[in-house]
């Protein structure tokens, strides 16, 4: 009998232990779910929300239209920040505006909102001064257009610019135009050109100019769940004003879909090298795609007789990488290729990139060439070398002098080894040391920079400059030259002025929502989960699994059974719901109450079942499993007020032919993302 009451009081303390543990374990749940909601609660007094982006471009059409007259301003000081501009050589026949450069539109994103310019800016390069121009009729604010400049497109010179891409503030819509200007550089006004056929809205494509043709080629549209990468070729006549699709050459032999890659006119037609695209693997996320082909298009009056020919890498050639800039040197008839990013995946996890800041040079004629562009070194002369000398001989005779010691103690047998030394790494020369080391001039690593050359001067202005810790996405302003002819030293015209950069956005790489640390109380919880608890709760969310995957048919039979009026109602607001799903500046409370995309309600609960114990402890103030109960039932309802958006954007992927990777990539906006998946790298 001794041994079995023992047996029994050691089950009793057992319990009794458990139910300890138990009651302390829904004590820390409660307070971790009390401090989430209230949390939510107090940052949604903070939030606004965004104004509609078709009021904000309406707002601004009606703000030009109020413009009476063209206006021109001389700016006090340079530009602001931006990338996704246009950047080109004025193409005025007036020979006062032969040293000028336009600066067209462009973006600039602060960490947390993106602002894009419809600034029409003319630099003048002899008196270093910006002049910027308004008029009633003229582009919207965009980036990443295309734009090509001639003395023969308008009267005394012109500019024709195609397409581009504009978004709210927070970058979780998007707008594609599919509109074409033209940019007198005598009058300074814009003429809008009208087209029936042409080619579709798109960003991040490429135009050149080649005799009376405009070349346009490839791009991107964006439609929120997946980025679509375009290879369509169009040609607009100058004399007819008609745009002309290219259709009859074979894919198989034509540069594949992509966008920011490089485009350079050449007496047979035009080059094209690199670029970028994302590609959608069934079973995997999508994956950036750095493109290094180069091809020539043989263009031809007879528009029938186009054809695409691929080149070989010939000379000294980049290293793959996307996001470099190429402008024509149009007094050489070659192209000078500048800076770039490399996205290199070291595991499913981590990403690692390398930025870029080199230079180089390609030749068009005969079958193409590559060569870098490298600055030359600075010649050592006069009272310089004499110093370098005397330094040299000072340290050449301590050596000496510290190796006969040496060899006197150790014996003769080490005296030949000391005047015959193993070769030792030189020292570095005195020159690194010197400020005016023209490698010291070198601007800054970067990728989408604007370039323009006026006679032989290299001109490179802004572009996006990234850093690991913490990671942050700058868009630059400085203002750089470089004789391309001397390839002495870069002049900055204007510096980086990276420290004094302001930075909205967060350094956590999770994004703004997460936070850097956990309470200790939350983390010895989750350690001290109880298992009977996790079954209970494993159950019943298998139930509601099972229960789910039986109702299929019967939503499916319910949604059949809508007019098509209330379909149509129910795909605008599923549509629409994709786009607030996406907003990274939605409260937490928001977050945390909304089911997203992809979700059924199992992933649903899991994610955000502290927040429902929370609102049902503010409810009835019940406890343990009578809270998790509550709360269960609070997130269920909510789910099911969501259910029919959440099966129309389903239908909506299904029909998108997307696969699951792909949908689970497009949930995560690119607000604030810095690297490979950002919204730059397109």
């Amino acid at each position: 009998m001794g041994p079995k009451k023992g047996a029994n009081t050691g089950k009793a303390a057992a319990k009794a232990a458990k139910k300890e543990k138990q009651a302390s374990k829904a004590a820390k749940k409660e307070a971790a779910a009390i401090k989430a909601s209230s949390k939510g609660k107090s940052k949604a007094a903070k939030e606004e929300d965004e104004e509609d982006l078709d009021a904000i471009l309406d707002r601004y059409r009606a703000e030009m239209e109020a413009l009476a007259a063209n206006t021109v301003t001389r700016l006090e000081s340079p530009p602001p920040p931006r990338t996704g501009a246009l950047f080109l050589p004025s193409p005025s026949t007036l020979s006062s505006e032969s040293n000028h450069l336009y600066l067209l539109f462009g973006e600039h994103f602060d960490g947390q909102r993106a602002t894009f310019y419809p600034s029409v800016l003319r630099y003048d390069v002899a008196k270093d001064e910006w002049r910027e121009y308004k008029s009633g009729t003229a582009p919207a604010p965009r980036s990443s257009a295309a734009g090509v400049a001639g003395a023969g497109l308008a009267e005394g010179g012109g500019i024709i610019i195609f397409g581009g891409e504009y978004a709210s503030p927070t970058q979780t819509s998007f707008h594609h135009y599919r509109d074409m200007w033209l940019f007198s550089c005598k009058t300074h006004s814009w003429d809008r050109i009208e087209f029936k056929r042409g080619p579709t809205g798109r960003s991040g494509h490429r135009m050149v100019l080649w005799k009376n043709y405009v070349i346009l080629f490839g791009g991107f549209i964006d439609v929120g769940v997946k980025t679509n990468y375009l290879s369509d070729l169009w040609v607009f006549d100058m004399d007819t004003f008609r745009w002309h699709q290219i259709e009859h050459i074979d894919k198989d032999r034509a540069p594949g879909p992509r966008s920011g890659f490089s485009f350079i006119p050449c007496p047979e037609g035009a080059v094209l090298y690199g670029g970028y695209r994302k590609e959608y693997v069934k079973g995997t996320r999508p994956k950036g795609m750095p493109l290094d082909d180069c091809w020539l298009l043989r263009m031809d009056g007879d528009l029938s007789k186009l054809k695409w020919e691929r080149r070989k890498k010939v000379g000294y050639a980049p290293t793959l990488r996307s996001g470099a800039s190429m402008t024509y040197w149009a007094s050489k008839g070659v192209g000078v290729l500048f800076g770039g990013v490399l996205d290199e995946e070291r595991d499913e996890e981590s990403m690692e990139s390398v930025f870029y800041n080199d230079l180089f040079m390609y030749n068009p004629a005969g079958n193409g060439r590559w060569s870098s562009l490298n600055l030359k070194k600075k010649k050592v002369g006069g009272k310089r070398r004499a110093r370098k000398a005397a330094a040299m001989e000072r340290r050449d005779g301590e050596d000496e002098d510290i190796d006969m010691d040496e060899a006197q103690d150790d014996g003769c047998d080490n005296l030949e080894s000391t005047r015959n030394p193993s070769p030792s790494p030189s020292p570095m020369p005195l020159e690194d040391d010197d400020d005016d080391d023209p490698q010291k001039t070198v601007p800054l690593t970067r990728y989408n920079a604007m370039l323009a050359i006026v006679k032989n001067t290299l001109f490179i202005y802004g572009g996006i400059f990234e850093t690991a810790a913490p990671a942050r996405e700058y868009t630059l302003d400085d203002f750089v030259t470089l004789n391309l002819e001397k390839l002495d030293r870069f002049n900055h015209l204007r510096g980086t002025g990276i420290d004094e950069m302001a930075w909205a956005g967060s350094d956590d790489e999770d994004g703004p929502d997460s936070s850097a640390t956990e309470d200790e109380d939350e983390q010895e919880g989750e350690e001290e989960d109880d298992e009977d608890d996790e079954d209970d709760e494993e159950e019943e969310l298998n139930a509601l699994e099972d229960e789910e995957e039986g109702d299929d048919d019967a939503r499916a039979a319910r949604h059949a059974a809508l007019s098509q009026t209330e379909k149509d109602a129910l795909r605008r607001e599923a549509t629409k719901f994709m786009g607030v799903a996406k907003d990274s500046g939605r409260t937490e409370e928001d977050v945390l109450s909304t089911p997203l995309p992809g979700e059924n309600l199992r992933m649903f609960y899991e994610r955000t079942r502290e927040y429902w114990a929370g609102m049902a402890y503010n409810r009835s103030g019940s406890r343990g499993k009578a809270l998790r109960r509550e709360g269960f039932h609070l997130a269920s309802a909510r789910y099911d007020d969501y259910r029919p958006i959440l099966d129309e954007i389903q239908r909506i992927q299904r029909e998108a032919e997307l696969d699951t990777a792909a949908v689970a990539a497009s949930k995560r906006t690119t607000l604030g993302v810095v690297g490979e998946g950002g919204r730059n790298r397109r």
